[in-house]
């Protein structure tokens, strides 16, 4: 018997100091000559919790 797997993403923001430092972080991206891309993500990233999880499934 084979499994299906799949992948389950989970966003949660997280505190507000978080939210704020995260958000400043993107600010600072426009105003460096830093990547707007890399500091989008490092953004994203320090103010919202991202969890992974893989889900296996047995076909029936």
């Amino acid at each position: 018997m084979l499994s299906r797997s799949r992948l389950a993403l989970y966003l949660a923001p997280r505190d507000l100091p978080f939210v704020l430092v995260g958000g400043a972080i993107g600010v600072l991206g426009g105003w460096s000559p830093a990547p707007t891309a890399a500091a989008v993500l490092t953004a994203f990233l320090v103010a919202f919790q991202v969890k992974t999880e893989i889900l296996t499934k047995p076909r029936s």
